[in-house]
């Protein structure tokens, strides 16, 4: 599971990334770029803990608890960005709405995640 959750980690962090970089100047999205990028940033430790890069040794119980915390943050924000972004209305944020979906619901599934709220915008962002 270490390398799939590494993917997981990174295909939310290079989404946050893609909102902000490709359609941070929309002011629909542009509320959300500090949280955003925010996010990106701290899922370097996350990405730290999953692959056991931390450095110093951290328990078990605490490291899994900061890694959901941390990618159940990522989803909130990626579902925020990725539904602003759909708001859009253009071939480019549509795309990117459906890619963002794929990604989010990996991690919802992954990490046991799942909300009504969750899965009604991952089908929202999955249909733009």
């Amino acid at each position: 599971m270490g390398a799939e959750r590494t993917q997981i980690v990174i295909a939310l962090q290079g989404s946050l990334m893609r909102a902000v970089g490709e359609f941070g100047g929309d002011p629909r999205v542009v509320p959300l770029r500090e949280r955003a990028l925010a996010t990106a940033a701290a899922l370097d430790y996350v990405l730290m803990l999953v692959s056991g890069a931390a450095g110093t040794p951290i328990v078990e119980r605490d490291a899994e608890g900061a890694i959901h915390d941390g990618v159940a943050r990522a989803v909130d924000d990626l579902i925020a960005a990725g539904t602003a972004i759909a708001k859009i209305g253009t071939p480019k944020a549509r795309t990117f709405a459906r890619g963002a979906a794929k990604s989010l619901n990996d991690a919802v599934h992954a990490e046991g995640l799942a909300t009504d709220e969750r899965r009604f915008a991952l089908i929202a962002l999955a249909n733009p």
